[in-house]
């Protein structure tokens, strides 16, 4: 059978952009004989409130790209709150930078390009199978096949499917909505970002979010509410009203404005990250549990792939039989492992009390395993 490429990514979000380009870093030889495959058009809509950390700038500064290069807000200021706790969190320059998706996916995608990676634009991948030691990647325009496929595709993975059998990770949920102006004073300032886990005492395993963003006509605000679903004691809670109430007490109805809500695939230590010729890498193997970051996790994910391509066609070795392990100790993954045990322990709290007497140890730790991971160990 011939092999088309020897590696197939399918996905061109930050996860695969970011395995490509690194590829490109690490084996040009390989990127050479690498297809990235995306469903849609760059720039294409994508749900995400828009945080880059800085956590994720270093990743992109080991790639040579520059934040300065594609449009953002600065944040200078997190305001972490549950009901009348209120805790500010500053980082200079910056706690992360907001950026719009659909901006800065297209910004990695163009990198991608000019670096002579090849990307396949409207191809929409059906299904993922292994035979006979190669990958085959049936899609609407016909079938790929490749010594390796990376799954970059998101929480509904196509490629994850052909793991199918070795164990599941549990979906988050978001929903998330784009005012149309400013709120009004008194409530964030420009330069500030709000992380309210008030209602967690109403059975939300997470927080609201009101972040700046990049202007886009009169949008300079998004907001949203994460729910992890790491406790799966508390009955699921519709997001919704949740959000209506939220926005209600804010001085902002939300009237017509159309709400957008997806899955997103929280990392598990149980979850299926590799198979023989497949790798998972970004929402598609599992990201952020506490807080829902997914940016620089994808970014961190595409190096830790790339160099497990490298080293499989050095040794001709395609089980992956390692990637775990290599996933866990690069530097992302334990920040992952380190964000699930604080996810465990605080999404577990029942008590208003107890949350309340233990919110100065949760925002240190937030600080700590959020903003600042930029430059811890």
């Amino acid at each position: 059978m011939a092999t088309d490429f020897e590696i197939v990514i399918v996905g061109a979000g930050p996860a695969g952009l970011s395995t490509g380009l690194h590829l490109a870093r690490l084996a040009p030889e390989l990127a050479a004989r690498t297809l990235i495959l995306e469903q849609a058009h760059h720039p294409r809509p994508k749900l995400c409130a828009g945080g880059v950390l800085p956590g994720a700038e270093l990743y992109l500064d080991r790639l040579g790209l520059d934040m300065r290069s594609v449009a953002s807000v600065p944040v200078h200021e997190i305001i972490f709150q549950f009901q009348n706790r209120r805790s500010v969190v500053r980082h200079e320059p910056v706690c992360f930078h907001a950026v719009r998706r659909d901006e800065f996916d297209a910004w990695l995608a163009d990198a991608a390009c000019r670096r002579g990676l090849a990307l396949q634009e409207g191809t929409r991948v059906q299904r993922v199978a292994v035979q006979d030691g190669r990958a085959l990647v049936t899609t609407g325009r016909g079938t790929l096949t490749s010594r390796v496929v990376v799954g970059a595709d998101g929480a509904k993975s196509v490629v994850r499917r052909a793991l199918a059998g070795r164990g599941e990770s549990q979906l988050a949920r978001l929903l998330e909505v784009h005012p149309p102006a400013d709120p009004p004073p008194g409530i964030v300032g420009p330069g500030q970002a709000l992380f309210d886990f008030s209602w967690i005492a109403h059975g939300v395993q997470g927080y609201v979010w009101d972040f700046p963003a990049p202007p886009d006509g009169q949008r300079v605000r998004t907001w949203g509410v994460y729910d992890s679903r790491v406790n799966p004691r508390v009955p699921a809670k519709s997001l919704k009203p949740t959000l209506e109430t939220a926005l209600a007490r804010a001085g902002r109805p939300l009237g017509d404005t159309p709400l957008e809500g997806h899955p997103f695939r929280r990392f598990g230590r149980g979850a299926p990250l590799a198979a023989p010729h497949v790798l998972l890498v970004g929402d598609a193997a599992g990201a952020d549990p506490l807080v829902g970051e997914g940016i620089s996790f994808a970014l961190g994910y595409g190096e830790a792939a790339a160099a497990a391509l490298r080293d499989a066609f050095l040794d001709e070795d395609f089980s992956f039989a390692d990637y775990r392990r290599r996933v866990l100790r690069h530097r992302s993954g334990r920040y992952l492992r380190r964000r699930a045990w604080v996810a465990y322990l605080f999404y577990h709290l029942r008590s208003r009390a107890l949350i309340r007497l233990l919110w100065p140890l949760a925002v240190a730790l937030m600080d700590r395993f959020f903003v600042d991971w930029g430059n811890g160990g």
